[in-house]
């Protein structure tokens, strides 16, 4: 799967099936190459619209659980 593909993607905590985000980006381990985790970009908010500031986390890939045609859903992540 190309990395533009995933990044259309909403990203699912499965558990409570709460919507977390888009990734923005990813994290690949310089050793291997493989990609160890993505940065994943929060909802804005209406008060941070104008805040230059995107507020992200990281979702190690350990973390997915399944990739569908439109979400991603990962398990339980730390607010």
């Amino acid at each position: 799967m190309r990395f533009s593909v995933a990044q259309q993607k909403e990203i699912i905590e499965a558990g409570s099936g709460r919507f977390i985000g888009y990734i923005v980006d990813a994290e690949i381990c310089e050793k291997s190459g493989m990609i160890t985790g993505f940065l994943v970009a929060e909802p804005k908010k209406i008060l941070h619209i104008f805040q230059g500031e995107e507020v992200t986390r990281k979702i190690s890939i350990n973390d997915i659980l399944t990739i569908g045609k439109d979400v991603i859903l990962v398990k339980g992540v730390l607010a």
